[in-house]
């Protein structure tokens, strides 16, 4: 399966690299697509990456300033909204949807392995849970992304007095149930963005963070590209992105020795 191989991969990257430099892990969708367009933040906000069952490629950005912050007063509690899926984008996937990825950032998540709601918190899009917190594999950066602490399973506990930065991972499915839910979604022209939490209101979320500066309004709407090539033009959106390709570097998570 795509995912298992593309997780094992990672896992077996970051076994092998050393060093506390970033790496391009925040940036390389789980998707076959890879690397993210030219203008996605290193972290921060929230990337959204679909493949259509045509193989053409829609990805958007929310801005960091625009996500929720604070205890959950409602589960699921709304982290953020995606607009822009008009009919002439959604008209670009093909009829529905092959990969589904999407990327968050998360300061203080408490759901890697030992924190109070490891297990407890799974993502929802338009209602469809496509992953568990703790079972996503995060890389802990500074507030710019570009100098790596190393990687986890979960968003942990920023007080654990080993990792102090922002969690930064990326949900992935092919499950085909869930993507014929998302892509039927699609018929508002949004996507929202909700945590579920088995005990809720336990736990203080901060999704604004993870970008540096003027950085935290940066978001972009929808926008196409086909398979492995450069974004076409759909009406009314931005600017085209570059593409590329990129392998996975990861840094081993270096663990504080009492």
């Amino acid at each position: 399966m795509l995912k298992k191989s593309l997780i094992g991969a990672a896992l077996a990257t970051t076994l092998i690299a050393t060093g506390a430099s970033a790496t391009p892990f925040t940036r390389t969708s789980l998707t076959s697509e890879g690397l993210v367009p030219a203008g996605v933040t290193e972290v921060g906000g929230i990337v959204i990456d679909m493949i259509g069952t045509n193989g053409n490629r829609v990805v958007s950005q929310l801005s960091a300033s625009s996500l929720y912050v604070g205890f959950a007063v409602s589960n699921p509690q709304t982290i953020g909204t995606q607009t822009g899926f008009t009919a002439a984008v959604v008209s670009m996937l093909g009829g529905g949807l092959s990969e589904f990825a999407l990327r968050l950032s998360l300061l203080d998540g408490d759901t890697s392995a030992g924190d109070f709601d490891d297990g407890d918190n799974t993502l929802e899009v338009d209602g469809v849970s496509i992953g568990n917190f703790s079972a996503v594999l995060t890389d802990d950066t500074d507030a710019t992304g570009l100098v790596s602490n190393g990687m986890i399973l979960g968003f942990d506990d920023d007080n654990d007095g080993v990792l102090t930065g922002v969690n930064t991972g990326w949900f992935y499915t092919t499950d085909a149930g869930a993507l014929a839910s998302i892509f039927a979604a699609l018929v508002d022209e949004i996507l929202v963005i909700a945590l579920n939490d088995t005990d809720s209101g336990d736990n203080f979320y901060d999704f604004t963070q993870g970008v540096d500066g003027g950085l935290i309004d940066v978001g972009t709407g929808p926008t196409v590209t086909p398979p492995g090539g450069t974004q076409v033009p759909e009406p009314g959106t931005l600017a085209l992105f570059g593409l590329g390709l990129a392998g996975l570097g990861f840094a081993r998570r270096r663990k504080a020795v009492a």
